[in-house]
């Protein structure tokens, strides 16, 4: 029977993670923190939150999942302040980002995305970072989805230049919800898997967004490791398109 929660052995596995940092004390810059999550991931066979696409920077992104659980889940952030000022400094940024965000006052939001921002500016990349510790927030407990709707709205407003941005995160969201409700057994079928994808765009108010199945199921194959049986009997995949491109690709 599938596990109700799937982000179980993740959440376990970065808690002993975090516990070896905080016990040794020999994880002391974010190259650092990558590198250790990057061999315990591949340790445990388990892939980093994601989309689709696996980008260079992909490690550092997943940082965050260790902040929301250093924070929220065991509230190191008071005990070990240099472990945030050190390794989390960014994920702080964008946690101040959002606060301010929701609460109207955009320039401020803009100037702690600039002091986020690695390339000193705020483009799609940055965004999309600050959502991700909102959708991270969520996943593992720490956020309703109202929440996150609202600031997936309001940094829309704030941050007009990057709707798009936004956007594509909701389709993001979405697909990655449809892949762990697969995963959990709560979809068996393509027209409710249709109608899940639509309820969860209604819910975020982006009523006319929704994910290709190619994006959910590689997702779903990837993150959850749901077998290729359950997932023909749910999405619509052309296989043969995908068989022709990996005999173009030599793989």
């Amino acid at each position: 029977m599938p596990d109700r929660n799937p982000y179980r052995r993740r959440i376990q596995i970065i808690v002993d993670l975090l516990g070896e940092i905080v016990r040794h004390g020999n994880v002391t810059t974010r190259e650092k923190l990558r590198e250790l999550i990057k061999q315990t991931y591949e340790k445990h066979r388990i892939v980093p939150i994601k989309g689709k696409a696996s980008p260079p920077d992909l490690y550092d992104k997943e940082i965050a999942s260790l902040y929301v659980i250093a924070k929220y889940g065991l509230a190191l952030d008071d005990e070990y302040p240099s472990l945030f000022s050190n390794l989390f400094y960014t994920e702080e940024k964008y946690e101040e980002a959002i606060k301010k965000i929701l609460e109207g006052k955009y320039e401020e939001a803009r100037k702690y995305l600039l002091e986020a921002s690695s390339q000193g500016q705020i483009d799609s990349n940055t965004v999309a970072r600050m959502l991700r510790v909102a959708f991270t927030k969520l996943l593992f407990g720490f956020m309703t989805e109202e929440e996150f709707a609202e600031i997936l709205r309001k940094t829309a407003e704030a941050i007009p230049e990057e709707e798009r941005t936004v956007r594509n995160f909701v389709r993001f969201y979405i697909a990655f919800k449809v892949a762990e409700m697969i995963s959990k057994g709560e979809i068996r079928n393509k027209g409710f898997k249709e109608a899940s994808k639509k309820a969860i765009g209604l819910r975020l108010g982006f009523p006319r967004i929704a994910p290709r199945d190619d994006y959910i199921e590689a997702i779903a194959k990837e993150v959850f490791m749901v077998p290729d049986k359950i997932l023909e009997k749910v999405l619509v995949v052309n296989r043969r398109e995908k068989n022709d491109k990996s005999k173009e690709n030599g793989s």
